[in-house]
């Protein structure tokens, strides 16, 4: 009878052994960004000189907008294709631009050259 316990109890464990120890996770790149409406966001205005473009991050040096809370500096902003389309960027332009204030970034809403 001893021997059948034993076998019973070492089964139980084998089959408890072969549980999940980790919840089950999708492959490591298909993480998705869900991206937040900026649509009923107010816009800002401000001036500035482009000091660099890398990817869709653009660095100004600007000089601020104090209804959004931003004092005047060099700031990363996240711009979109469509609006590098309608504007030179090139290190060392004067520009004018808009943005609205999202909880994760600052997003160029437009960007127009200045004499």
């Amino acid at each position: 009878m001893n021997f059948r316990v034993i076998i019973g109890a070492i089964a139980l464990l084998g089959l408890a052994a072969c549980g999940r120890d980790s919840p089950e996770t999708g492959p490591a790149g298909s993480a998705v960004e869900v991206v937040m409406s900026t649509e009923g966001l107010p816009k800002y205005d401000s001036e500035g000189v482009i000091a660099s473009l890398e990817g869709q991050i653009l660095t100004l040096d600007h000089e601020g907008a104090s209804p959004a809370g931003l004092k005047p500096g060099r700031d990363r902003f996240r711009v979109y294709a469509d609006v590098l389309a309608e504007a030179p960027i090139t290190p060392g332009s004067r520009v004018s631009f808009s943005f609205k204030k999202t909880p994760r970034s600052l997003d160029i809403a437009e960007l127009r050259t200045r004499p």
